[in-house]
């Protein structure tokens, strides 16, 4: 079962659904609608497909992002020259795929609280996304993989990711507190997300030629002394390729910096602990005590 486009990074569950209009498809929390009205219709349209014991291949770019998924019987001749491969094992994978978006997407906007959200986003052209596929994997566990026998079989070597490795920060083994365990995580790991354009026009008014390939609804705006229209299309879904390059990089390894940075103070604690160590001892003051016993007075 292939996975909705690949997300650079898992988001949490709790934070995203089908039928979900979103500013920014990586960033959920910062702000979204999600229609009470349109839930029933929306829930009838979607479809599960659930799998147990779940396994893939995902690529990773130089920056740590997740780039592709291959599946578990993937196409040698595809991650042949791939440097950076995650062999991913997940107790259940669970899909949700609305059946028909362009329906999911009238019943949405047939709500007039989705209507006033749309036509509160900044700008002339209001540019947001609506969620209609997600998928989820529940206790991923990610281990580096590498092709043995130089690439002749599509055999695996895997071994545990280290803690320094450019990954999602999430997968990383849990160096918090210094405990060398694989994470076990859930979340959303991929996302049939699609752009939505709306704006605000007069029904006299041609279409434009970006319009081209979206489907469009009409709405009278309320309280308009001009007989202006909310026009709301929906367009094509996100690519992987598309998602990787929207999420900010500066993001993750600013909070990789904190988690050295944590990691380092743990450390200088732990030793501030050991017995063998007095309080007066120069390595607590930044320099090791010297091994020469005149040099010791």
């Amino acid at each position: 079962m292939v996975l909705h486009g690949l997300l650079p990074k898992p988001l949490p569950s709790d934070e995203v659904t089908v039928g979900q209009l979103l500013l920014h498809p990586l960033h959920p929390e910062k702000d979204g609608f999600y229609s009470d009205q349109a839930h029933a219709e929306i829930d009838e349209l979607n479809d599960y497909h659930i799998q147990l014991r779940y396994k893939d291949l995902f690529s990773v770019d130089a920056e740590g992002r997740f780039m592709a998924n291959y599946g578990a019987k993937f196409d040698l001749g595809r991650i042949y020259r791939q440097p950076h491969l995650l062999r991913v094992s997940a107790e259940q994978m669970i899909q949700r795929t609305c059946m028909s978006p362009v329906r999911a997407f009238e019943a949405v906007c047939e709500d007039p609280e989705a209507r006033r959200w749309i036509q509160n986003i900044p700008g002339d052209k209001k540019d947001f996304y609506i969620v209609v596929g997600v998928t989820e994997l529940k206790n991923a566990v990610f281990r580096r993989a590498k092709l043995q026998d130089a690439g002749a079989s599509s055999r695996l070597n895997e071994m545990p990711l280290d803690k320094l490795e450019k990954v999602p920060r999430a997968v990383r083994r849990n160096s918090t507190l210094g405990l060398d365990v694989e994470t076990h995580i859930s979340g959303v790991f991929g996302m049939d997300v699609r752009r939505v354009s709306a704006r605000i026009t007069r029904p006299q008014e041609p279409h434009r030629l970006d319009d081209i390939g979206y489907s469009w609804c009409y709405f009278d705006v309320e309280g308009s002394t001009n007989k202006e229209q909310l026009m709301i299309g929906l367009g094509g879904p996100l690519k992987s390729n598309e998602l990787r390059l929207m999420l900010d990089v500066s993001e993750d390894e600013a909070q990789a910096n904190l988690d050295t940075i944590s990691q380092l103070s743990l450390d200088a604690l732990s030793a501030a602990a050991s017995p063998m160590l007095r309080p007066s001892s120069p390595a607590l003051r930044g320099r090791s005590p010297s091994p020469h016993p005149m040099l010791r007075a």
